[in-house]
Parts: C-alpha cells; structure tokens; sequence
C-alpha cells in the first residue's frame, strides 16, 4: 500500500503522536516541542523519513493562531522540507496557512519562486538561485537541511524517468548538478544504459510511454446519407 505525508512516520515520537492525536494539538504551549521536533527532522537525512507533515501543519496552524509566536526560521524550514517531498501538494497545503506578510519575507518569497522553478521543471535555475554565485557569503535558504541535495537530487530523477525515453548525461548533469563522473555513477546505481554518443536510455514507464490516440466520430445515419447526397451533387 502507497504511503501518503499524513501518515505517521516511522521517527515521529510516542509523544509528538499523542499531541497530534489529542486534544492539545493546537495548545500554544506546545508550540516549543513542535519546534523541536521540527529541529530533528531537519537533521535527519533519509528522507523516506524525515518529514512529518501533519506535525508541522499543526505548528504552522499554531502560528496561524498566535502570531506572536511566528517563528520566521521554522516557517523556512517546514517550506524547505515541504519542496522536496514527494507529494507535490505538501508545499501548498503549508502555504494555504501562512499570512500575505510572512509571504513577503526575503526567504519565504525566495522559497515561492524555488517553487516554479521546480513545478515548471527549471531545475538548472533552481540550483542557481539555492546557491548563487560562487563568491557569495549569503546564506542558502536550505541550510541547516540535512540531505536536501540528496532530497532534491531523488525528487528530479523522478520526473526525469517520468518524462524521456533516452536522454543525454549532459543534460542530466545539469539537471541534478552534477559532474559527468557522478551522473555515470548514478546511471550504474539505478542500471541505466549509456551508450557511445553519451545517450542513456530510461525504463518504459506508464508516464513516458509513447500513447496511441483514436479519435472516433459519430455520425448519424440521416447525417450520412446528407452527406452522400451532398457529395454526389458536387
């Protein structure tokens, strides 16, 4: 059975169940262990299991509820977390509780544009603006996210396998930011053929097969014989 962010991941605490499960879900006083919890999934790597949406929809609405507890940080990292699971609708579901003016945050608005990136599949921007230039000092928006490359990196194979039949390692490189060394590694790990000319072919998938189309009319007997008649006075 397909598992669904709103299930409890195999991380979540006895604890942070019972809150979520329980009548202090929305308590603000509760809003610290959130926080904390919150603290731990961005430490944790594997991201089979590190991210527990319905725990930070619950400190998101808590946020929503008590404004003076608006913690700017965690919002990042709860967006950040949201961008590369592999439900789509997770970074919604986030935004749908934060307000026009947490919106307007440097980082946050830096997350929404992160977002068409990805949904529109420009994943070489994306990188670009995650990281910027090389002399930049500024702080990435993904910081302190453990595994997020690796995250992301999963996310994009996903659609890349999802979309081509055969596609060029050039063109993955820069679609995971990679050096053509890593893409060959990973083409071995997942038992991807490469060719000569640099082409690797992908696994036929319900997604990136080729679908015939029949296109089929209905025409009436009286409509037919129309026109026949038309025809025949031509």
């Amino acid at each position: 059975m397909a598992t669904t962010s709103f299930d409890r991941p195999s991380t979540r605490p006895d604890e942070i169940h019972t809150l979520l499960t329980g009548v202090e879900r929305y308590n603000p006083q509760k809003a610290g262990v959130l926080e904390d919890y919150l603290e731990r999934q961005c430490a944790n790597s594997d991201p089979l299991s590190n991210h527990d949406l319905m725990a930070n929809l619950a400190l998101l609405k808590m946020y929503q509820f008590n404004p003076d507890l608006v913690n700017l940080d965690a919002i990042r990292c709860i967006l950040v977390k949201a961008l590369i699971s592999q439900s789509q609708s997770d970074f919604n579901l986030c935004l749908y509780l934060l307000s026009d003016d947490i919106c307007k945050d440097a980082s946050i608005s830096k997350l929404l544009v992160l977002r068409d990136y990805l949904e529109g599949a420009q994943f070489d921007k994306f990188w670009k603006e995650i990281y910027g230039a090389e002399d930049d000092d500024e702080g990435s928006v993904v910081d302190d996210i453990a595994g997020f490359d690796s995250g992301l990196r999963r996310l994009i194979i996903g659609e890349i396998t999802s979309t081509y039949q055969t596609v060029a390692v050039k063109a993955v490189e820069t679609m995971v930011s990679l050096n053509e060394e890593a893409v060959l590694r990973l083409c071995k790990e997942y038992n991807w053929p490469v060719d000569g000319n640099g082409i690797i072919t992908l696994p036929l998938k319900s997604e990136n097969k080729a679908k015939n189309t029949v296109i089929k009319e209905n025409v009436k007997f009286e409509q037919l014989t129309k026109i026949i008649s038309a025809a025949n006075g031509i």
